[in-house]
């Protein structure tokens, strides 16, 4: 029976050998984990004792619970894709390209995510976002177009003093 000295400083135990084994397979104990041994006044680290350096050396395990199938989408993340921050700050960004003046620099960003975040839709089906990516690319695309545009013919129709 041993008595296991915790990262807070808490004891915990009698633990058997076993359970030992367990924590240090599940990453819950390492070499450097102080232990005390039933009967003993001194704390030792769990490299220290030969008959649980088996268990140290071991690969680790992992649950095979299901924890390790994919999550089910929650309605949330069918409507906003939190998983492709490009294809959703695209859409922001195109959305708000339609404000004068910041319209310009918005709808190009909004483009260029918006390319972005199909490309990572696509790549990683389940990050979801190609609907946002395409408003990015679509709205950005028009607004930036429209703003240079707006540009070109407000600046040709200034009066030039002649000289």
């Amino acid at each position: 029976m041993y008595k296991i000295l915790g990262g807070n400083q808490k004891e915990y135990g009698p633990v058997t050998a076993d359970q030992v084994r367990e924590w240090i397979a599940q990453r819950r104990a390492n070499a450097q984990t102080m232990v005390q041994l039933e009967g003993a006044t001194e704390w030792t680290p769990l490299s220290a004792l030969p008959e649980l350096a088996a268990a140290l050396n071991a690969p680790p395990t992992y649950a095979t619970t299901a924890t390790a199938a994919p999550a089910a989408d929650s309605p949330v993340s069918v409507v906003i894709p939190y998983k492709n921050p490009k294809a959703l700050i695209g859409y922001y960004f195109g959305i708000f390209s339609l404000i004068p003046c910041i319209g310009l620099p918005l709808g190009i960003a909004a483009f260029v995510l918006g390319i972005l975040g199909l490309k990572a839709a696509k790549a990683h089906p389940n990050a979801r976002g190609k609907v946002h990516a395409w408003v990015g690319i679509i709205l950005g695309g028009l607004c930036a177009v429209g703003n240079i545009v707006g540009v070109v013919l407000m600046a040709s129709n200034l009066p030039f003093p002649n000289k």
